[in-house]
């Protein structure tokens, strides 16, 4: 499995988030303020290492939670160089924001 595979799963509704070491995939959190919470942590750098954690604190249900860990176990056991590029497109929109800013061009 892929990252861009995971991202397009059409039986999962969560969000993904990428750091420079892992991929988690994020679910809302119960509070009052729409915060999101990490159901599942894959490593971007060392093969077969995922985390699931509690989802009870989330809107999901137990089975949308037993398919985030089955999809993020599939990609956990994809070796790293066939998972494919990931890359968050909003920070780099961002930085370029905030440099046109301090620049004086925003």
């Amino acid at each position: 499995m892929t990252y861009e595979e995971l991202k397009n799963q059409k039986n999962l509704d969560v969000n993904l988030h990428y750091s420079i070491n892992e991929v988690a995939i994020l679910a809302q959190s119960l509070d009052v303020f729409g915060s999101v919470e990490p159901i599942v942590t894959i490593s971007k750098v060392e093969p077969f290492n995922y985390h699931p954690r509690d989802y009870r604190d989330t809107i999901l249900d137990l089975e949308d939670w037993q398919e985030a860990v089955k999809l993020a176990q599939e990609l956990a056991l994809t070796p790293l160089n066939e998972r494919g590029k990931a890359i968050n497109h909003d920070w780099i929109k961002k930085a370029k924001r905030t440099l046109q800013g301090i620049l004086g061009r925003g």
